[in-house]
Order: structure tokens, then C-alpha cells, then sequence
């Protein structure tokens, strides 16, 4: 625009000055005088006596025919004036500002050399024109600026809770997460036992014990849904329901009837071994059985590819006086030797389609309960989950 002013005017060089709200700060420069733009570039314009300065104070192009015959410059009161003339050699000058609405932004000046040749009317509207185009750049730019900050700032703050995300489960995120996780179960469960429920209807006959069984299934899978709500509502509140005595039987059972379809389909045989009279757990019986339920799920997904004899084995026993140690075993691919607590980190997952908040939530409601889970290979291979829990007596 600078450039297109000065063609259209025929002038010699020409500057555009930024207001910084106490004076004009030199911003570009075309074929100014290097001393000239030396000066100015060091001394902002402020004096409300120069004919810029009264251009600042009216707001209105200021057209100045021959500025060496000013009597500011003839009296050398001021050093922009001296300066234009005798470094920048100005003779006419032409300075118009530039306004957002009433306010000032900051100004074009238009400088002819040598020779005084005042500016035409048509002149001073086209440079009046550039200067309202130059208000409108320098929006976009602000805004421009403005947005490039706030996007810098998001990135930042999206790389902070990428680095605190270890420590988002207890957020509204995490919550929906660790309910479409803990969900999606029970739901696939219903799909499969109404698909079967419709075959068994399809039948000549129909079989209608088979489609009775399947149904029931899927009553008692909707049932489980609503529990887990409760369960994940409970395990991210601030205050923990009344616990109960909870036998180490009913949750071994209660999983291994949640999980009988995919053990079967999966051709995993199981194996339950339970001390005799085992002293109860005291705790949140919803909450204890999704853990042993995701417990034999990750077994589950170990041994869904594996060649050769599928085992899951679920052991509990006595743990000193006042505990018991449960255990799940597996068959499977195994965990990492050198790493077996990483798995339980929020949102680390070896599964392609998985979130990484099972175990992570396993771990919460565990030591919840005061108790442990931790993680160790199994020989020769597969992997062992082992829960350590206080007992109603402890």
C-alpha cells in the first residue's frame, strides 16, 4: 500500500507510523533517507506543535506545501522538523492518519523532495483511502497475532494434560471413559444372547427353553449394566457406600457366569480353587466383582490367539491373619518382566480397540478397599494378577 501511495502521488519516500499511545512509532519505510529513517526510527513522534502533531490532535490530513518556509523550521523548534528538512531533504509533506472508528492508529507521510509540488485533493483521498485499508490490515494482523497466541496457548495446555493425564481419572472424561469401558460388556453379552434367543425362536419347533435361557441372560446382563452405573458413580463420588461382608465364592461364581460365554467360545478351560472357609471381604460387592470380571477379560484377550491347551485358573487363600490373596492366572502372551507395573498406568493399553482404564480402575478400587494388585509373569508363560485384600475381620 505504501509503495501504491507513493506511485499514485508522485512522491519521493514516504513512512507509516504506528500510535503506541504517546507518540508515532516508525513501522515501514519506503526510499526514506537512511539518516532520516536513523532519526526517526530513535524519535518517535510527539510534539503537538509539528504539523504531525497537529494531524494526531485533529485527526485530519495535515498538507504542508513547503515545510522548509514553516516557521517551526525557520525557528528550529523542533528536531523532526530540522531533521525532515535537512536530513530527508522534505520540502512538501503530506501526513494523513489512519483511524479505527474516532481512534487514532497511526499515520502515512508522504514526502516530495526539492522541489515544492503540493498535493492534489484527488491525492490526499486516494492516500485517505490506503490509509483506511491499512486500519483494516492491521485488524486482521491483530487478530491474526491474537489467534496464533491463543492457539499457542491451547497447545501448550494440551501438552500439560497430555503430561497429566496419568492423573485424570478422577475427572468427567475418565468417568465416561471408565463407563464405556466397564458397559460395553454387558451390552455385547445382551446382543449376543438376544441373537441367540432369536435363532432358538427360528427353530421348527422353536426352542423355547433354549430362547427362556437366553433371555434370562439378557435380564440379568441389563441388570449388571445399571449395577456398574451405580458401581462407577460410587467409585468416583466423594463418599463410599456402606460396605458389606462379601464372600470370595459368590464373586468367583458371579464372574466365571458373566464371562461363560466368552470362555467357551474361546475354548478356555477354567479352574477354581478356594480355600475352605474363607474368611469374608469387606467391601463394595459391585465394585469387587467388576474387578475379578475385567481381571479374567484381560486373561481372556491373552489366550484368544495362542496355540495349545487354554487355561484360567482363579485361586484364593488365606493371607497372614487378617487378609486373603486372590489370584488370576492365565495362559496367555504374558506381560512385560521388566515393566509388570506399567500396565495398571490410566490409558497405557496394549489392545488396539482399548481405552487403558481397565486395570487402571482395578487398582483404584483395590486400594480403596486397602488393598494391592499388582502383576507377575507366570512360568512358563502367561501372566499372574494377584489381589491382596483386608478381610470383615481385619
Amino acid at each position: 500500500m505504501l509503495a501504491n501511495a507513493l506511485q499514485i502521488c508522485k512522491a519521493d519516500f514516504g513512512n507509516i507510523y504506528l500510535w503506541d499511545g504517546k507518540g508515532l512509532q516508525l513501522a515501514a519505510s519506503l526510499n526514506t533517507p537512511p539518516a532520516f529513517s536513523e532519526f526517526r526510527a530513535r524519535s518517535p513522534i510527539r510534539n503537538p506543535a509539528t504539523p504531525t502533531g497537529r494531524m494526531i490532535a485533529t485527526k485530519a490530513p495535515i498538507h504542508v506545501i513547503d515545510l522548509a518556509a514553516e516557521k517551526l523550521y525557520t525557528k528550529r523548534l523542533d528536531a523532526g522538523a530540522v531533521a525532515a528538512v535537512e536530513l530527508g531533504g522534505v520540502r512538501t509533506f503530506l501526513s494523513v492518519p489512519m483511524l479505527k472508528g474516532n481512534e487514532l492508529v497511526g499515520a502515512f507521510i508522504l514526502c516530495r523532495r526539492e522541489i515544492v509540488r503540493p498535493f492534489t485533493d484527488r491525492q490526499i483521498a486516494l492516500v485517505t483511502n490506503f490509509t483506511a485499508q491499512a486500519v483494516i490490515a492491521i485488524e486482521n494482523a491483530r487478530l491474526f497475532k491474537e489467534l496464533r497466541q491463543h492457539t499457542s496457548a491451547l497447545e501448550k495446555s494440551l501438552e500439560t494434560l497430555e503430561r497429566e493425564r496419568s492423573n485424570k481419572l478422577m475427572n468427567l472424561e475418565a468417568l465416561a471413559a471408565s463407563i464405556s469401558h466397564e458397559v460395553r460388556q454387558p451390552l455385547t453379552a445382551i446382543g449376543s444372547n438376544a441373537s441367540a434367543a432369536l435363532r432358538f425362536l427360528g427353530h421348527a419347533p422353536p426352542n423355547v427353553k433354549e430362547a427362556e435361557a437366553a433371555l434370562g441372560r439378557i435380564v440379568a446382563d441389563s441388570h449388571r449394566a445399571s449395577q456398574i452405573f451405580d458401581n462407577i458413580r460410587e467409585l468416583f463420588g466423594k463418599a463410599d457406600r456402606a460396605r458389606e461382608p462379601v464372600e470370595m465364592r459368590t464373586l468367583a461364581d458371579g464372574a466365571l457366569e458373566v464371562l461363560r460365554d466368552e470362555l467357551d467360545d474361546n475354548e478356555i478351560l477354567t479352574e477354581v480353587e478356594l480355600s475352605p472357609n474363607l474368611p469374608s471381604i469387606m467391601g463394595h460387592k459391585g465394585q469387587l466383582l467388576e474387578v475379578l470380571i475385567n481381571l479374567m477379560n484381560n486373561a481372556i484377550d491373552a489366550m484368544r490367539n495362542i496355540d495349545g491347551q487354554r487355561m484360567l485358573k482363579i485361586k484364593a487363600q488365606p493371607h497372614g491373619h487378617d487378609a486373603i490373596v486372590v489370584l488370576v492366572e492365565d495362559s496367555g502372551t504374558g506381560i512385560d518382566p521388566n515393566n509388570p507395573d506399567g500396565i495398571f498406568e490410566p490409558f497405557v493399553t496394549t489392545k488396539p480397540a482399548g481405552m487403558g482404564l481397565g486395570l487402571a480402575i482395578c487398582r483404584m478400587i483395590i486400594e480403596r478397599h486397602s488393598g494391592v494388585l499388582s502383576a507377575v509373569p507366570a512360568h512358563p508363560w502367561g501372566s499372574v494378577f494377584r489381589v491382596v485384600l483386608p478381610t470383615a475381620l481385619a
